[in-house]
């Protein structure tokens, strides 16, 4: 086979691949337009972002598309779809850095750190401010997949309760109970926290409307980490500037980066942090592992770890 590699990886893991695959070329070109032998490659590895319809077209020979990220979204989905070719991601690697993210806003939330920090800055002892504790209060999680069962599991450590909401309702490792989507609107009244790791689709884009805000609890924290267009701008804004719920952390937004003029920026009931909650200086090393996994199954014929339908975007 022939491999082009458009990510960095490192020389000890270009080594660990050649040895395990001698009879394979590898090439390794960030730039992929200049890469004058796309004709000639059998798979691409990549983030996803350069491949483009012409690439697709130019790339004559191509059989698999390895996308080192969990989202797919942005790839040209009619071109890829006509030629038939595999597309497969690295979802999972996520789970453990985005559940940390997670339980990060929590505690921050519960244990008052930023009033902490503000009366830090302005030299005031706040013995009696108020702080409570995570132990039951509910969390739910919308998208019950490798993440949402990673945050359950860690809230559970916590003692929190935990629902978490999927396709069908089928239960799911680390929440107390599942529940399908549909059901959304009759299970969220009585939320503390509600998460939402959905992936960017079309079922999915503006699902949280203002009668969604409006059924929560006035006391209760929404956050995103899974993508943006879950909540559409008008109606982000709305609930921030309304103070329809107390808090919202906010990793993911409808357009990225946030425009310096959003109001978003300066609102006292948002935390934000700019679409970083997946991070991780393991991301590499655990992409690396599926990826070397799936060219064996690849090999052998058998199905790869995380094929994507594109019909579905996931």
């Amino acid at each position: 086979m022939k491999i082009l590699f458009t990510l960095k990886i490192s020389k000890e893991w270009q080594m660990k691949q050649q040895e395990a695959y001698p009879n394979d070329l590898f090439f390794y070109e960030k730039e992929i337009t200049n890469f004058k032998q796309l004709n000639e490659m059998d798979c691409i590895v990549t983030f996803g972002g350069d491949i483009t319809p012409d690439i697709i077209n130019r790339a004559t020979q191509l059989k698999w598309i390895m996308v080192f990220s969990a989202g797919v979204d942005g790839l040209p989905r009619k071109e890829i779809m006509d030629r038939n070719i595999l597309i497969s991601n690295v979802r999972g690697i996520h789970a453990i850095p985005m559940a940390e993210f997670i339980m990060s806003y929590l505690l921050h939330d519960v244990k008052q750190l930023q009033h902490f920090y503000e009366a830090q800055k302005n030299k005031e002892w706040e013995f009696s401010h108020p702080v409570v504790e995570l132990g039951n209060k509910k969390i739910i999680v919308a998208g019950a997949g490798s993440i949402g069962s990673q945050i359950g599991k860690f809230a559970k450590v916590f003692g929190m309760q935990t629902i978490g909401l999927n396709t069908t309702g089928h239960p799911v490792e680390g929440f107390d109970e599942t529940f399908a989507m549909n059901d959304l609107a009759e299970i969220i009244t009585d939320a503390d926290y509600f998460v939402s790791v959905l992936p960017k689709t079309k079922a999915t884009t503006g699902i949280y409307d203002m009668n969604f805000f409006q059924s929560l609890p006035k006391n209760a924290v929404f956050i995103n980490i899974g993508r943006g267009n879950a909540v559409e701008k008008a109606v982000l804004e709305r609930v921030i500037a309304e103070k329809t719920i107390r808090h919202l952390y906010l990793d993911v937004y409808p357009d990225e980066p946030l425009a310096t003029e959003s109001p978003i920026w300066e609102a006292t009931n948002v935390t934000m942090t700019p679409h970083v909650s997946g991070h991780t200086d393991q991301y590499i090393r655990r992409s690396m592992e599926i990826w070397l996994d799936s060219l064996a199954k690849f090999k052998n014929e058998q199905p790869v770890q995380n094929e994507i339908n594109l019909n579905r975007g996931y």
